[in-house]
């Protein structure tokens, strides 16, 4: 007796095995988003504190708006540094965390400005 082999069924299992695999190249996907949108971010932060460092002078005030452009609920570390030649250099780190429970990406960046002469600017008032 010859056995009959059609196609019936094999589509649903060959869709079964893909599953998997697609789930895990989305998740590789959500995570290189994460962690682009979060050196953005990091990014914006270190140029808006070089910036404040290069007008004012001041190194807490030029954390404090790297801090700034940062959402309030993201941990942020900035260090601010003075380097050869009138420079000042931010930088910002940033944790970004792609799934629950996995351990966190750091993520880093960096702006460096030329410290504007003359006097800093009054601060100003609310």
């Amino acid at each position: 007796m010859r056995c009959r082999r059609d196609g019936r069924g094999s589509a649903t299992v060959e869709l079964a095995a893909a599953i998997p695999l697609l789930v895990a190249v989305t998740l590789a996907m959500v995570g290189v988003i994460v962690v682009a949108r979060d050196y953005v971010l990091a990014q914006g932060a270190a140029r808006e504190g070089a910036r404040e460092a290069a007008l004012s002078g001041d190194r807490s005030r030029a954390a404090t708006a790297a801090r700034a452009a940062v959402p309030a609920r993201r941990a942020v570390r900035v260090s601010v540094a003075t380097v050869p030649s009138g420079r000042v250099r931010v930088e910002v780190v940033l944790a970004a965390r792609i799934l629950p429970g996995a351990a966190p990406i750091t993520v880093r960046a960096a702006a460096v400005a030329a410290v504007e002469p003359g006097p800093p600017p009054a601060p100003s008032r609310p």
